[in-house]
């Protein structure tokens, strides 16, 4: 498993041949992913160990995101065990569904998975809308997809490290009923954005009969800027928002069957923290912000903290098209479900050690790059910039690494560039393996030489 993650790693958007290099390697990574003991709980078991580690040592508090991501494998048509992905049963919408939890630092560096749940769903009913709400309405939790939100805050308090406090972040899908509850009987600490303008008990909430209600009742604790993040459909740009918070109490939502037994019908009390850009760019959604949280916010400065901890739950997405655009992993040809969840959770680890190094190095750019990247990572990337070996003395900083391996992937380092991104990164990284081979062939070919 070693062996190959270490192929993998040296050229992540290369089929599986491509990157072991040759027939044995390859037919090894083949058995691997076919092996049934080789169980995807038992791959990312040392990593999330080695991330509660890491938890530990950083210094604070630790936001856990968790998020869904779909991969497709539909147009890989001998491929067996997959679940539909979108909303029907469609043979080109099919593949498997990951649900994780990633531990970050306040400052947004990645330090690994802590929980990670990987399956294929079954087969969407033929019903309306009417007839899908009434199935769900009766149905317990722990039958639904939504359970996996549970699974993971479990797991998350269960592998934190003691004394290490942590917050669960996590976006509208989040936002029911159940997750709360069990929160509080796990004494974990969320932070979620707000799905729906939820009930709630007027008498412990300032007469206040709606969340929303509430919030437009607060008085404004002030404006924050926060950075919004490009993507496919929405330009970067930093946003003027507006805070308040407001403490109410939510009512449980009326259940019926077998939900009705399975969830808590008690109150959860709650702090909402709405936060409003108040004078978006011309024809840009403006960014409204309902969160939820159990957390204490007692003044501006501690809702603000709260507001940006939630912007970091972008790193989540990011590492998303890590594993889609730079590891390509939906090209993968694995024909069958089971190899697939071996291949994805292997993948998901070296996704986070390319976006642990891109953040590392901007939150910390003067570590030594020795503390992420082995002596001959360093020399090698060294060598294939500057054509020469590194100089001797202290070894470069994690900044002069993460721009020289940008520089390999094409980032231009003018001015106006800003630091690498993720992607250029990944092909620097990709690139900078060529040469670490080389390197290696190259000190076999003289030792037998130096040792005469």
């Amino acid at each position: 498993m070693v062996k190959t993650a270490e192929y993998l790693a040296q050229s992540p958007g290369s089929p599986i041949n491509e990157a072991c290099g040759n027939w044995a390697s390859t037919q090894a990574a083949y058995r691997l992913f076919n092996n049934a003991k080789a169980s995807a709980a038992g791959i990312l078991k040392p990593h999330w160990e080695a991330t509660a580690a890491r938890m530990a040592g950083c210094g604070g508090a630790v936001l856990v995101m968790q998020d869904t991501v779909f991969f497709s494998y539909g147009r890989h048509v001998r491929t067996r065990g997959l679940g539909p992905i979108g909303k029907s049963n469609a043979a080109h919408d099919r593949g498997l569904i990951m649900h994780n939890a990633l531990a970050f630092t306040t400052s947004g560096v990645p330090l690994g998975i802590v929980s990670q749940s990987i399956w294929a769903r079954g087969e969407i009913p033929e019903e309306d809308y009417q007839e899908k709400i009434e199935r769900l309405q009766v149905t317990a939790i722990e039958e639904k997809e939504s359970a996996k939100w549970l699974i993971a805050l479990k797991e998350t308090v269960e592998r934190a490290p003691a004394g290490v406090p942590v917050v669960t972040v996590a976006d509208r899908e989040s936002d029911f009923f159940e997750f709360l509850t069990r929160a509080q009987d796990l004494q974990a600490h969320y932070l979620i954005r707000a799905r729906t303008d939820r009930k709630l008990v007027p008498e412990d909430s300032a007469g206040c009969t709606r969340m929303l209600e509430a919030l437009s009742d607060a008085p404004a604790w002030g404006s924050m800027t926060i950075e919004v993040p490009g993507n496919g459909s929405r330009k970067a740009r930093t946003a003027a928002i507006e805070v308040r918070t407001a403490e109410v109490t939510i009512q449980p939502p009326p259940r019926r069957g077998a939900a009705q037994t399975s969830g808590s019908s008690e109150p959860v009390t709650v702090t909402l923290i709405g936060a409003t850009e108040s004078s978006p760019p011309a024809g840009v959604e403006p960014i409204s912000w309902v969160l939820l949280t159990n957390l204490i916010v007692k003044d501006f400065a501690s809702a603000t903290e709260k507001v940006r901890w939630y912007g970091r739950r972008w790193g989540i997405e990011i590492w998303h098209k890590v594993l889609k655009s730079g590891c390509k992993v939906e090209d993968c040809l694995l024909e069958e479900a089971l190899r697939l969840k071996r291949y994805l959770t292997l993948f998901s680890i070296i996704g986070v050690r390319l976006m642990h190094v891109t953040y590392l190095a901007r939150a910390h750019p003067d570590r030594p790059a020795t503390e992420v990247f082995s002596e001959e990572e360093v020399e090698a990337l060294h060598i294939r910039v500057t054509r020469a070996l590194p100089p001797a003395g202290p070894a470069p900083t994690l900044r002069d690494m993460v721009r020289m391996l940008g520089r390999l992937g094409g980032h231009l380092g003018r001015k106006g560039d800003g630091e690498p991104g993720v992607t250029v990164l990944w092909r620097g990284w990709t690139s900078l393996y060529e040469t670490v081979e080389t390197l290696r062939a190259h000190k076999h070919v003289l030792s037998p030489r130096d040792s005469s």
